[in-house]
């Protein structure tokens, strides 16, 4: 049988015509210079364009190689950015401690991180920044760590000891260490005291871990408490909060009892503590301890004077003794004595202390043989420089222990016109006590303690004007600068308010004189005229008009000297400065 040949139904009815004939013939190419003599190209299938929605592969092994390469080297590149950031953040944090090492030394027996946050605290305490305040939580917790690492034997404690039991819980006896982690660990305490002061109404919220200040707390004690600033806590109750650190009574006891303090140590920690207690209230104790560090300081002059005993033990008045002057620790107890008492107005006992000061003070001699004098400082090449930013700096020699007497320099004279402001102060503000049936004598006794107060002022000022003006801006002055500076400023300002006050009543009393001539009369004819009282001269009643003048030309000369910013010499770097 012949084999029939199976074609699609529709070539069967397609009519046979070569493809040259067909309209929708598709060129190889259109260029007319490669079709010469050709009309048309048979259209081959494997010269066609494909055209197809099939999807190639993309991770092909070039591609997965390229792939690699490329997360290889952006990890390389990530890593070496990470790596720089660390170091520049390296390099920024030691240059930031090597800044606060400076400012605020620490022992170099301390470990690392005890000094990191030793200068912390310290930083925190002094920042100047406008827009904030001192977190002194912060300034606490940083401060309680250092103290708790420096009295832990197995960090920076080794070979601490503890106080007898007779002292208050937790005294340590710090004799056996060195002078330098002696002097660091006073001045961590009475940083922690300190920083206790600021915190000592903050409790913890023990069902919740909230540490706040009491003002928050619902209970007896606080019958208006402040609304939580943050509403995800609810508001505490007194029986849930415990205080959250230490009392600053318990700090300040522990000061004063630790072994291997100087004598200045305590007396300081003495006039720190006596301070807080003035503060809250508590005078009696206050005066007490202030007492102690007086005689503490007198006891120690006269062990190193043969026994003399520079002090009245009833007036707290220092005795004038040929040859032996007051000691820096005894100067500043009885001061800090006189100005406690006068504040809470047993005038009659400090006005006689003071003056002894004042009279001490300038009798105090301008060099003393048994000091011993610094050695000149040698002129630093630049060798020197570049190996000094390489080391750390030494921490710094101990200062003077105050048995000395202190020499009658530009810093003293200035210390002596503060104490002329304070004895101001206090004889203006002096109530007379006079019988209170003779107002006539009771009135001119005050006005005879205010002009004779306004008369210390004004010898306050120009002693501090003086001195201020004499300094140098260098930086060996610049203590001294700043107690004139601050004598003058608050010498100034008292002065403005006592003439401003007698100003007042000046204009008042005239007032009342227009509106009754006949009492002017009066006084004259009073017997109080026999002795010049009573008598308004016109000279007197434009005194204090005229001397407000005065004040307001000086306040004017002194506006340069007031100044914070020194206009000295700063460095080669001055022109970057604005």
């Amino acid at each position: 049988m012949r084999p029939r040949l199976l074609l699609p139904r529709g070539d069967l009815a397609r009519p046979c015509s070569p493809a040259i004939h067909s309209t929708t013939t598709r060129f190889f190419t259109q260029s007319a210079s490669l079709r010469v003599g050709v009309q048309t190209r048979p259209q081959l299938g494997f010269l066609n364009v494909p055209v197809t929605t099939q999807q190639y592969r993309y991770l092909t092994t070039e591609r997965k190689a390229r792939l690699k390469y490329d997360i290889k080297q952006g990890i390389k590149i990530t890593s070496y950015f990470w790596m720089a950031g660390a170091c520049c953040f390296a390099i920024a944090f030691a240059l930031v401690q090597e800044t606060l090492e400076a400012r605020y030394p620490s022992p170099h027996e301390w470990s690392m991180l005890s000094r990191i946050f030793f200068r912390g605290a310290f930083c925190e305490r002094d920042q100047t920044d406008p827009s904030r305040t001192t977190d002194w939580v912060h300034v606490t917790n940083w401060i309680k760590s250092v103290v708790d690492r420096l009295e832990d034997p197995n960090i920076d404690g080794k070979g601490l000891k503890d106080a007898p039991s007779d002292r208050p819980k937790g005294t340590k006896d710090i004799s056996s260490m060195s002078e330098n982690w002696r002097r660091g660990y006073y001045e961590a305490m009475m940083l922690y005291a300190k920083a206790a002061e600021n915190v000592e109404k903050w409790v913890t919220d023990k069902t919740q871990n909230l540490t706040i200040p009491n003002d928050y707390v619902i209970g007896p004690s606080n019958p208006n408490p402040r609304p939580l600033p943050n509403e995800n806590y609810r508001p505490p109750k007194e029986d849930d909060c415990v205080p959250t650190f230490e009392s600053p009574n318990e700090i300040y006891m522990r000061i004063l009892c630790t072994e291997g303090l100087t004598n200045r140590q305590r007396m300081e920690a003495g006039l720190a503590y006596a301070t807080w207690l003035e503060f809250k209230q508590i005078t009696g104790p206050a005066n007490i301890i202030l007492e102690d560090a007086v005689h503490l300081a007198a006891s120690e002059q006269a062990l190193l004077t043969g026994g003399h005993y520079p002090l009245d033990t009833k007036s707290y008045t220092l005795i004038d003794a040929a040859g032996h002057h007051p000691s820096s620790n005894l100067l500043q107890s009885i001061t800090a004595l006189a100005t406690f008492r006068a504040r809470n107005g047993d005038v009659s006992s400090a006005l006689p202390m003071l003056v002894s000061i004042l009279q001490a003070r300038k009798a105090l001699p301008t060099s003393d043989p048994r000091r011993i004098p610094p050695l000149p400082q040698k002129k630093q090449t630049w060798a020197g420089a570049v190996l000094a930013l390489l080391k750390e700096p030494p921490y710094p020699d101990p200062p003077e222990d105050g048995t000395f007497p202190p020499l009658r320099d530009a810093k003293e004279r200035c210390e002596e016109a503060a104490l002329s402001l304070h004895i101001g102060e206090i004889m203006y503000t002096a109530k007379p006590t006079t019988n209170n049936s003779n107002n006539n004598t009771s009135a001119t006794t005050a006005h005879s303690h205010r002009e004779e107060g306004l008369g210390w002022t004004r010898e306050a000022v120009d002693i501090a004007e003086e001195q201020l003006r004499g300094l140098s801006n260098k930086q060996s002055a610049m203590a001294a600068r700043l107690t004139c500076r601050e004598c003058l400023a608050a010498g100034l300002e008292n002065w403005t308010m006592m003439v401003s006050r007698l100003a007042r009543d000046e204009k008042a009393k005239k007032e009342e004189l227009e509106r009754n001539p006949d009492l002017d009369k009066q006084n004259k004819t009073s017997w109080w005229s026999f002795w010049g009282q009573g008598e308004h001269k016109q000279e007197d009643l434009n005194r204090w008009a005229a001397e407000e003048k005065v004040i307001a030309e000086r306040q004017r000369r002194a506006a340069d000297l007031l100044e914070e910013l020194a206009t000295g010499n700063r460095g080669f770097l001055s022109f970057l400065q604005a």
